[in-house]
């Protein structure tokens, strides 16, 4: 959600810039703009439209500005429309100043009133454009004095980077809770929100802490700790993977490709978990005193937002069955605001995320803290805030993903939650050796399995041919694969805009069942299982009252051919770990929807893919 990119150097900064905000377009924006110093005049100059990106390089016409520092900024709309006047970069009244900022400064209506009784006229409807006025106000002929003096008044999860006409070969840049990393390179340094943006130039990087600003000029980088102004000493991290890994390879969208990565994603995954030279499942950078929690643990707490959070579903189910531990699972949104949360130093929360930036699953894994509770990050983003703010990270692996609607990422994480589940179970001596060697045998055989879905999914796509014209949708499972009911339904209204529902198929009759008629494709997740019989119950029931069935089976399954209008087929695998092959279909399905509705698949409306305000 919002993308920021900034360069100071010895290059034209605008192609840097445009380059940057490209790459972060996957994040969800509604608008663009670029600022630069105007070497000549000395003072500030920017350019920003409504609307796609293209809108803005429209205005530039391939123009290349001549200016070794600027800041880029794609926004997401939270105060103010979307419209040229609220988009960033935002500049106070005497153009000296610019600033951008992703997430929110919560105490914005009351500095507004202030700078306006003060004679101060506001320019946009946005709480970001209130930073550079204060920064404007603080100056006093020291630029780094100035910007921290603004910042401590603003209240709120935020991150701002900050340009001068007065000081124009320096940037500023400081984080609370939302992500920015600094790029190193040889010809200038950089800031950005997102890694993505970088590589390019560099894969030489220093993460930024919450209350941590750094000043950048084009020799070197110095981070500060806001409180007390001391110089802190940050390490250069090396990025390991590279913008190609970011390319579409010929698929017509990052969805599809990042579809069609999961057998490969999942081949990864257990390669480095069950290494060929070891014995058994290793999660190598969990720490001797995690392993020691996880033995002893009297609660594991799955907490989560979105697609994760149908992950900590499943995750319940795998723990329970396998290691015999008590779970929960909670909507990250709603557990950081319990009143009471009861928790103790034998409880472990996991927080799961792709990205590693969550504001509520952050704002949960503080919580959690204060409470005592041990944490467990589970997440993609190698360095993000998350993985480094827990007690203990777990990395998915799933290598970059672009496309908004989570896929690879998402089946990465069950994959991942399925290992760990077995790993507990073995350490906390909950399984046998027999039982054990079952569940890796499986669990190895899972790419080939996902590999075969998708070498036969053109009935995958006939029925879509057949269905996208229709606008409600039902989703349909029962235990392990009830997360994926949620899930199959998340992804359809995501990237196609429909209507769509998940629901446990025993709470069908408890409502749901109203609203089926022969209009009304419902999805039923039936592979085998131990609740087999009761999900065919459930769509002898729904056929009876003319629904049109889409049932995703267990191959060769002729009971449910033969009750279905159309049948998607997965391989036999154990029920515990279905949900992961069960997904490819549903991702496929929406998928073929979507585009047959003619919707932006990689970037639908109104979502971001990192969701870093609340």
């Amino acid at each position: 959600m919002c993308g920021i990119v900034g360069y100071v150097g010895t290059k034209p900064a605008s192609p840097i810039l445009q380059d940057g905000l490209r790459r972060l377009e996957y994040r969800g924006y509604d608008s663009s703009g670029i600022c630069w110093v105007d070497p000549r005049q000395s003072h500030l100059s920017v350019i920003k439209k409504k609307g796609k990106l293209s809108a803005l390089e429209k205005v530039l016409n391939g123009r290349i500005i001549d200016s070794t520092v600027g800041l880029g900024h794609t926004r997401w709309a939270t105060h103010g429309e979307p419209s040229d006047e609220n988009a960033h970069p935002h500049l106070d009244s005497s153009n000296d100043f610019a600033i951008v900022e992703n997430g929110i400064f919560e105490n914005y209506s009351k500095i507004r009133q202030d700078l306006t009784k003060k004679g101060v006229k506001l320019r946009s409807q946005t709480d970001a454009e209130l930073a550079a006025h204060l920064i404007a106000r603080a100056y006093k002929g020291n630029f780094q004095m100035a910007f921290c003096k603004a910042i401590k008044q603003l209240k709120g999860y935020f991150a701002v980077v900050a340009i001068s006409a007065k000081q124009p070969n320096q940037i500023i840049a400081f984080k609370r809770s939302n992500p920015l990393v600094i790029g190193v390179s040889d010809h200038g340094n950089f800031v950005a929100s997102d890694v993505s943006a970088l590589l390019p130039y560099t894969n030489k990087v220093i993460y930024l802490e919450d209350e941590e600003y750094a000043v950048i000029t084009p020799q070197k980088v110095v981070v500060y700790g806001l409180r007390n102004n001391k110089v802190i000493r940050k390490k250069i991290s090396e990025v390991k993977w590279n913008v190609e890994q970011a390319q579409k390879k010929g698929y017509r969208h990052f969805m599809l490709k990042e579809i069609y990565e999961q057998p490969d994603v999942s081949e990864n995954i257990l390669q480095k978990r069950i290494p060929s030279d070891r014995q058994g499942i290793v999660f190598s950078e969990l720490t001797e005193k995690m392993i020691k929690q996880l033995k002893t643990a009297r609660r594991l707490i799955f907490v989560s937002c979105g697609t994760a959070y149908h992950a900590s579903i499943v995750a319940r189910y795998l723990f329970e069955e396998i290691a015999h531990v008590a779970c929960e699972e909670n909507v990250s949104s709603e557990f950081r605001y319990y009143k009471d949360p009861q928790l103790n130093k034998e409880d472990i929360v996991v927080l799961i995320s792709q990205s590693g930036e969550t504001a509520d699953t952050l704002a949960a894994l503080k919580e959690a803290k204060l409470r005592g509770a041990k944490t467990l990050a589970i997440c993609n983003v190698v360095g993000s805030t998350i993985a480094r703010e827990a007690d203990a990270v777990i990395y998915t692996h799933a290598g970059p993903e672009i496309g908004v609607a989570s896929t690879k990422a998402y089946v990465a994480q069950l994959l991942t939650l399925s290992l760990l589940s077995i790993y507990v179970a073995q350490i906390r001596r909950q399984i046998d050796t027999k039982a054990f060697k079952t569940y890796l045998k499986e669990l190895k055989l899972i790419p080939k399995k996902i590999q075969s879905i998708l070498d036969n999914a053109k009935n995958i796509e006939q029925a879509a041919k057949k269905l996208y014209g229709l606008t409600n949708f039902l989703y349909l499972a029962r235990g392990f694969n009830f997360a994926n009911a949620l899930e199959g339904a998340l992804k359809l209204k995501e990237i196609s805009y429909f209507h769509a529902h998940g629901y446990a198929a025993g709470e069908m009759k408890h409502g749901p069942i109203a609203l089926v008629d022969n209009q009304l494709p419902i999805v039923c997740i039936t592979p085998k299982s131990s609740t087999y019989e009761k999900m065919i119950s459930n769509i002898e029931e729904l056929k009876a009252r003319d629904g049109i069935i889409v049932s995703i089976a267990t191959r060769n399954d002729k009971c449910v051919r033969k009750l279905s209008g159309y049948t998607f087929e997965i391989p036999e695998i154990a029920e515990c770990f279905s949900p992961i092959l069960t997904v490819v279909p549903l991702q496929l399905f929406a998928y073929r929807i979507a585009v047959l509705n003619g919707c932006d698949v990689d970037q639908p409306k109104n979502l971001a893919k990192s969701v870093t305000v609340e």
